[in-house]
């Protein structure tokens, strides 16, 4: 449970946007996607009300971002089927065209 908080608090400790590498929009997707899968582990690990609720929320959150990024990469014409081809574990997407 450790291990999640300091995950949580990675993303507000983060480097500036400036500082970081531009990445690529697939990779922009994949990473969407591994935060999705992310906050999906966590949920099914956490006990206490307060962090379901949490990761609950986040799982929507990161979800929706995924299906945006997703949209974005199918109206630019770019194809990533290596990214969607890789969520065949229990997880479900809802379907996005």
């Amino acid at each position: 449970m450790m291990a999640a908080w300091q995950k949580v608090l990675e993303l507000f400790h983060s480097e500036p946007a400036s500082a970081k590498k531009q990445l690529s929009l697939p990779e922009i997707v994949d990473q969407s996607r591994r935060d999705w899968l992310y906050a999906q582990s966590c949920y099914k690990t956490v006990s206490d009300p307060d962090l379901v609720d949490y990761f609950s929320f986040l799982i929507k959150a990161y979800e929706r971002r995924y299906v945006y990024l997703l949209r974005k990469a199918r109206d630019e014409g770019i194809c990533c089927p290596g990214i969607i081809s890789g969520i065949q574990d229990e997880t479900t997407v809802r379907r996005v065209f």
